[in-house]
């Protein structure tokens, strides 16, 4: 009996210590610069290739991954028809890898070169996917990880 009243009183001094920090760090944050906490972030997850989104990129993204593999963004897409036949390069892989796996935009960017982001994909797309969004979205998102950013 007496262990666990040792144990809940050194843990309860823990928690206390911990508490009375919280203000001191904050004060200890504050004097350094504004986006210090992000800056930092981003040197953590930039090097694994997780880059932040954009705003309108939040708002859209929910609309992303609503792809359901039906295929048939390859079948409507001119350009496609025209190219061949891979399964890297159809659509539809396209719009379900990177909504899924961001921190991979190069990888899925080098399948965007047949596509000429005409939209006929996204107009046919029965989830309503916005496919030519998500394209500049995964463009961006490769330009930024190869600069380093």
């Amino acid at each position: 009996m007496s262990a666990r009243v040792a144990a809940w009183f050194l843990l309860g001094r823990r928690m206390a210590v911990q508490l009375a920090g919280l203000p001191l760090r904050h004060l200890r944050r504050a004097g350094s610069e504004a986006d210090g906490g992000a800056r930092a972030l981003l040197e953590v997850v930039a090097p694994e290739g997780y880059l932040p989104l954009t705003a309108g990129e939040r708002a859209d993204f929910p609309a992303y991954t609503r792809c359901i593999s039906c295929g048939l963004c390859a079948l409507a897409c001119p350009t496609l028809c025209d190219a061949p036949a891979s399964a890297w390069v159809e659509a539809w892989t396209f719009v379900v890898g990177p909504s899924r796996m961001l921190e991979r935009a190069a990888l899925a960017a080098a399948s965007l070169e047949p596509c000429a982001r005409c939209d006929v994909c996204a107009g046919v797309c029965p989830t309503g996917v916005p496919i030519t969004r998500l394209a500049a979205m995964i463009a961006r998102l490769a330009a930024e990880s190869r600069q380093g950013t």
